[in-house]
């Protein structure tokens, strides 16, 4: 994961969480405080719808009490006063605009007095909401009673009904009446009548209605919710992207400079801040890197110089012993160089075997001054004695880690091999003896032929030519001297450039 994402990440978590709980509380708390305000509102209103029932309840049973008392109630037995309590009764319920009916009734149950005339003489049947008792102002005892019949409907025009809100009438046993519908998900408040206790007005509406404000509320509250998140989100990418961009510039010259290995770059960015500081100690790392791999350079540059004129004057101190000259040695190291280019080694393969080609008989400093400088030919054992100089060059030089120097030790070991396997000091054959060694016996032989020694003349070049088809496929890799037949002019530039001066 990259740095940028994890700030992004990191912003978001400190930025955006926080604020979508903040919301969340918000709304939940905003939430139930208005559901708590509908319920409030709806509660009140059934209060005072129950409050105005009961005012009217009450004044009814007030109107009957006053009835009851009255003068003429002492001669209900008498027909003409019958008819007047009847008339009274009438005219009271048609100014109560009363659905149903007030009748007066004895101790036998029989009706004597009624706002509805039918029901005079007859036994009561019905229920009567409200009994109030008649006492005779006389005896003061109880002659009978007037009772009122108060069907539901009387309530109706208490209720103010809509289609999303509606009261209606529960009964203590949990029956309803002027009920209009069932809503399917509704709110519901209910208050029992202090004057009847068996009855509760109900109010109820449907949550649709009830909360269409509220409805609204999430709606915009969610989009309130995603526009904050998204603008949030934005913020945190383009703060990241502005906290981030420093360090993405200082990672990608840190990178470069990797690539590229060039320590001249440096990164622009230019804050009084921490990233500021640490681009100055980037730079200043630059600087110093630059610096040191400079002086680096510059060592390195002495080392190799000092390594090739080490090598080369060792292999100088071989040829010395041998009383031959340091031409002998740099004729070798150039012949060395051409063969290896034409043969299709890279250019630097090609420098590094001129420069180990000199060490070709360093083996011969541990050769006896008697052997190594015998005017004559070698006896067998003198022979032998001679042939151990490329071992011994190769044990001098085979522990160094230079490449170099391995390449000198491979060289010293094996340039006395030939290609049909008859050489020394392993009898290697063909593409076994490697390429350096292969090409460098070739070179020191064609120069060794062609220079004067103490136990022989130089040859002409016929005898030497002759020599070498002679020996391609035996002594020489036959594409090395196929190779020195078709640039020999190239060799004999070289051979009479380098050429020995008589002293």
């Amino acid at each position: 994961m990259s740095f940028k994402l994890k700030t992004i990440l990191l912003f978001l978590g400190i930025s955006l969480i926080p604020y979508i709980l903040t919301m969340l509380i918000l709304g939940t708390s905003y939430y139930k405080e208005q559901h708590e305000s509908i319920i409030r509102e709806m509660d009140m209103q059934i209060h005072l719808t129950v409050e105005r029932v009961d005012q009217s309840l009450e004044s009814l049973h007030k109107d009957m009490a006053f009835m009851a008392k009255s003068d003429s109630m002492n001669d209900i037995y008498t027909r003409d006063l019958d008819h007047r309590i009847a008339n009274t009764l009438l005219a009271k319920k048609m100014d109560m605009n009363l659905v149903g009916d007030f009748f007066v009734f004895d101790s036998n149950a029989i009706v004597i007095a009624s706002s509805n005339f039918s029901f005079i003489g007859k036994k009561i049947t019905l229920k009567p909401f409200f009994k109030v008792p008649i006492y005779s102002n006389l005896t003061q005892q109880k002659i009978g009673e007037l009772a009122v019949n108060y069907p539901i409907e009387n309530f109706k025009h208490f209720f103010y009904n809509t289609p999303d809100r509606q009261y209606f009438i529960r009964y203590k046993d949990g029956r309803n009446e002027l009920r209009l519908a069932n809503f399917p998900d509704s709110l519901e408040v209910v208050t029992t009548l202090k004057s009847n206790p068996n009855l509760s007005i109900v109010l109820e509406e449907e949550k649709g209605f009830a909360f269409k404000l509220l409805y609204k509320y999430e709606r915009w509250f969610l989009i309130l919710l995603i526009a904050g998140g998204i603008f949030i989100s934005i913020a945190a990418y383009f703060v990241a992207t502005l906290l981030v961009r420093p360090i993405i510039k200082l990672s990608s010259v840190a990178k470069k400079v990797t690539k590229t290995q060039d320590y001249t770059q440096q990164v622009e960015i230019h804050r009084d801040d921490e990233i500021g500081q640490l681009s100055y100690a980037f730079n200043s790392m630059i600087d110093g890197m630059n610096h040191a791999l400079g002086e680096i350079t510059a060592l390195n540059q002495e080392i190799e110089d000092t390594q090739r004129e080490v090598v080369f004057t060792m292999g100088s101190i071989g040829e010395s012993r041998s009383k031959e000259t340091g031409n002998h040695v740099k004729r070798v190291a150039e012949y060395s160089k051409l063969l290896a280019l034409y043969y299709g080694l890279d250019e630097n393969e090609a420098e590094m075997l001129r420069q180990a080609s000199p060490m070709h008989d360093i083996g011969k400093v541990a050769i006896p001054d008697a052997v190594l400088n015998k005017p004559g030919r070698f006896d067998e054992h003198e022979r032998r004695i001679m042939d151990t100089h490329a071992a011994l060059g190769y044990e001098m030089l085979k522990h160094s880690a230079r490449p170099l120097l391995l390449m000198a030790a491979t060289v010293a070991n094996e340039h006395h091999e030939k290609w049909d396997g008859s050489g020394y000091p392993r009898g290697l054959s063909g593409e076994n003896i490697n390429i350096h060694g292969r090409i460098t016996a070739l070179a020191d032989v064609f120069d060794a032929l062609g220079s004067d020694r103490i136990y022989k003349k130089a040859w002409d070049d016929e005898k030497i030519f002759t020599l070498f088809r002679e020996e391609r496929g035996r002594h020489f890799d036959p594409t090395l001297v196929d190779i020195f037949f078709d640039h020999l002019e190239e060799f004999l530039i070289i051979r009479d450039r380098l050429k020995d001066h008589e002293g």
